[in-house]
């Protein structure tokens, strides 16, 4: 019988009915049985908890007056972790989640749809690897290319994306997290929770999800292509009702045992080739 795993996330009242919708396909197509904690931003209302109750099982709460207080011992000497977490919600997940788990840290986005039975998503293929994470269309990072030629700590793998990810708590380092939250020149994009993972998965050893498997949707696709789950960005969150609509319920498949690759690392010019492809973009609209 396989141990109930707790699988962490957070929330904020925008998105409620999403995360029920997208958090019970977690819940449902998982071989292995999950319990969620939520941890919520500050902006939930009893309303929001009441639904979230009648919407989901299998969950624990953790109100964000709550965790500011455990917050409060756990960062002191540690001022660049206390500011970006008075100044981002998205700190949490880079933050408070680590610190108050216990053991390795499962985490899922309440905007990752399931659509198939799935078995070993929170799994390290080996103890070797520290770190999982989806895989990204882009190095949808926080620093320029120059910064990693110039800053041999800032060591980064390609194309993290944090929308699922597996970690070993016994890997985390706030004085990495510290030293990199105190250099605001590291933060020109608001990418900079994805990039603060980015590093503790260089410094863990860091694989990724096959993104077959696991991947973010392309827009006008008209199939899922075999996926297991995909991860409805901002950008991408209009496509989110038609994969709904055309999903069918695969609960009585067997199992899909998810893969995962290396993750090669992000050299400088994989960087600049992302900010050429950028400024590309900006100037094609």
């Amino acid at each position: 019988m396989h141990k109930t795993l707790k699988v962490a996330t957070l929330l904020g009242h925008a998105h409620v009915e999403m995360a029920i919708t997208c958090l019970r396909s977690l819940l449902r197509y998982s071989a292995e049985p999950l319990h969620l904690r939520i941890h919520e931003d500050g902006t939930l209302t009893a309303n929001d908890r009441a639904r979230l109750e009648a919407g989901l099982d299998r969950f624990e709460f953790i109100p964000r007056a709550e965790a500011d207080k455990r917050m409060a011992d756990l960062l002191r000497g540690r001022p660049a972790l206390r500011a970006f977490r008075q100044a981002s919600p998205f700190a949490l997940k880079v933050i408070d989640i680590p610190l108050l788990a216990n053991g390795s840290v499962a985490y899922c986005d309440t905007d990752v749809l399931f659509l198939r039975p799935f078995s070993g998503l929170f799994r390290f293929p080996g103890p070797e690897v520290g770190a999982i994470f989806m895989s990204d269309h882009q190095n949808a990072y926080s620093l320029r290319s120059w910064q990693l030629l110039r800053h041999p700590r800032l060591r980064l793998p390609s194309r993290v994306n944090t929308g699922i990810f597996h970690f070993r708590t016994r890997c985390f380092d706030p004085d990495l997290l510290e030293w990199f939250l105190s250099r605001p020149e590291f933060g020109f994009t608001p990418w900079v929770e994805q990039t603060a993972w980015a590093l503790l998965g260089a410094r863990a050893g860091c694989r990724l999800w096959h993104p077959r498997m696991i991947r973010m949707p392309s827009p006008g696709e008209e199939a899922t292509r075999g996926a297991v789950a995909l991860h409805f960005v901002t950008p991408l969150r209009g496509l989110l009702p038609q994969i709904l609509q055309r999903a069918q319920d695969r609960t009585e498949e067997r199992p899909l045992t998810l893969e995962t690759v290396p993750a090669r690392p992000c050299r400088p010019w994989d960087l600049g080739w992302t900010e050429l492809r950028r400024r590309w973009q900006r100037h094609a609209r």
